[in-house]
């Protein structure tokens, strides 16, 4: 119990570094080069940028899904709303926290129970969590229209404007572009990516690095703070 306490302090100590350091790159995913287009499957993109991407690829080969990144399956061309190496890890210890609640309000529970490695998570788990991420189409930012998704006053549930909605591998997201403000100019600013899942229960996440070009489909990242676990 007090090993598992101090994996799981140890992790978050890493989270809030790591957090406090991207504030002053705003959360931005390193695409590589200025340009964001690798010429090469975007496995092996992941495979070149291992800062954000290691987990993410333990993941995808443990739920044995490695063929929709690198074009070996059937489906040659995709977009990845990419969660990175610090979201996994707080999947994590969310999850671990929950063991140890349930320990410590008298649920039985194994050492088994705990996630240490991306490999402990269930292969089925880590399907279900990226087929929710997988469209089956490349699409860029500038292929999103301008939209929102506000809670209505009572917030009972969301109102969805513009945007546009993608059959992900698993459901459907919710997905558009709010626009930043620049100089006093309306809407001529920054061009923000945004995306949800088409349940009353997720909530809305801004990508934090689009239009990753890979020659087998598109990377649009999800920042360090993306929860899998409310998505």
């Amino acid at each position: 119990m007090a090993s598992t306490r101090l994996n799981t302090l140890k992790g978050i100590a890493l989270l809030a570094f790591i957090s406090l350091c991207s504030c002053t790159k705003y959360n931005y995913i390193d695409g590589g080069v200025a340009s964001g287009v690798h010429d090469c499957s975007m496995w092996e993109y992941f495979e070149q940028q291992t800062v954000d991407w290691d987990s993410t690829r333990i993941m995808i080969e443990h739920a044995g899904m490695k063929s929709i990144f690198d074009g070996s399956g059937q489906y040659k061309d995709i977009t990845f709303l990419g969660i990175t190496d610090l979201s996994i890890v707080r999947y994590m210890l969310d999850h671990n926290a929950k063991v140890d609640y349930d320990k410590e309000h008298g649920i039985e529970v194994s050492p088994e129970d705990y996630w240490h490695r991306v490999k402990d998570i269930p292969k089925e788990q880590c399907v279900k969590v990226l087929e929710q991420l997988i469209i089956q189409q490349r699409f860029m930012l500038k292929d999103i229209p301008q939209g929102t998704r506000l809670k209505t006053a009572d917030g009972a549930e969301y109102v969805e404007t513009g945007g546009k909605v993608f059959t992900a591998l698993s459901g459907n997201l919710f997905i558009w572009m709010e626009p930043e403000d620049y100089a006093g100019v309306e809407d001529a600013g920054a061009k923000n990516l945004y995306i949800a899942r088409q349940v009353n229960t997720g909530e809305n996440w801004r990508v934090t690095s689009t239009d990753i070009q890979t020659t087998t489909g598109v990377v649009h990242a999800l920042g360090y703070d993306f929860k899998i676990i409310n998505f």
